[in-house]
């Protein structure tokens, strides 16, 4: 039998309508979700949910973060629900999807439309996001200079007003 596995990282709110379109696009296949402690609960009141699996670490998705029930499960698809159109703003846990055996990986965005991501948009986005970082961090040493050399003579400036 195929198998999904969801990475619980929307309410469970907006999960109620994704799962249904999930189950919709893929009949089917046997649905687990991976989701955070205090989610088990919740997660536990969906029926045809297969498994749920625990991520046992405090903080948000991260690349490195294991869980070992998972660890050597293959999945034939894994999904990523996001709370907007783009998907931006889940990049960690685009990143920590690719920790999991998988054959594609899919997004699931607030109005259930599905579309797949690639390894190597992962790797783009991955990139792309270094080098937001490293702009940001020379635009800001150049207006640091900018500020610590030129606001004090504007200042004096206008105190001798």
């Amino acid at each position: 039998m195929k198998n999904i596995l969801i990475i619980r990282s929307v309410s469970f709110q907006q999960l109620d309508l994704n799962i249904a379109a999930i189950k919709d696009k893929y009949p089917g296949y046997s649905i687990d979700i991976l989701t955070h402690e205090h989610g088990v609960k919740l997660a536990q009141k969906y029926r045809n949910i297969d498994n749920i699996y625990v991520y046992p670490y405090k903080e948000g998705f991260k690349y490195g973060n294991r869980v070992e029930e998972i660890q050597n499960k293959k999945f034939d698809i894994v999904v990523i629900p996001v709370t907007n159109i783009s998907g931006v703003g889940f990049f960690n846990v685009l990143r920590y999807s690719k920790m999991i055996l998988a054959d594609k990986r899919v997004i699931c965005n607030v109005v259930s439309n599905m579309r797949e991501i690639s390894d190597f948009q992962i790797y783009f986005m991955n990139i792309k996001s270094g080098l937001f970082k490293i702009f940001s961090i020379v635009l800001t040493a150049v207006m640091s200079i900018f500020m610590i050399i030129f606001l004090p003579l504007k200042l004096r400036k206008i105190t001798k007003k």
